[in-house]
């Protein structure tokens, strides 16, 4: 399955969750799949899509969705033993992995020999394949991301 044919699916019932995505494709490729002030896109801290969404999800009701890729979760395996440790119900984690770093040259990972589904709850680990994408940059600078996306939360009651 391509990476942005996952995203779709991912994004096909989504209405008013949060989303997180990871730094690189995943967020440019969310971006052109479903673009919405719900939406965090993380630009240039290639690990923290979860540690973000841990702590929307720990001080709210919301539900919250988190898009990361393997290699940046590889970056932060911490961040899967605390979601273990605090395994908040209205946390969902995909994981995209197509055991590389497509974003920056398709370096391989060691993704293929973790079980990233049994490190923490309510992780869905969905193989993709290694193909780079053409999604284009998005458009908006991180103080707009950041902007939109309090702007949003704050419109409803977290």
């Amino acid at each position: 399955m391509k990476r942005i044919d996952a995203i779709r699916k991912i994004m096909k019932d989504i209405k008013d969750e949060i989303v997180i995505s990871s730094t690189g494709m995943i967020s440019r490729e969310l971006y052109a799949v479903k673009n919405r002030p719900r939406n965090f896109y993380m630009e240039g801290s290639m690990g923290c899509a979860l540690g973000i969404g841990l702590g929307i999800a720990i001080n709210s009701k919301h539900k919250v969705i988190v898009i990361s890729g393997d290699a940046a979760v590889l970056m932060s395996l911490g961040t899967l033993a605390l979601h273990k440790k605090l395994n908040p119900k209205n946390l969902k984690h995909y994981i995209l992995d197509n055991n590389c770093h497509s974003s920056t040259g398709g370096q391989p990972t060691c993704s293929d020999v973790i079980d990233f589904s049994k490190m923490a709850p309510n992780t869905v680990v969905i193989k993709v394949s290694k193909e780079k994408g053409d999604a284009p940059r998005i458009p908006l600078s991180p103080k707009q991301i950041m902007r939109r996306f309090r702007n949003a939360i704050r419109s409803h009651r977290l």
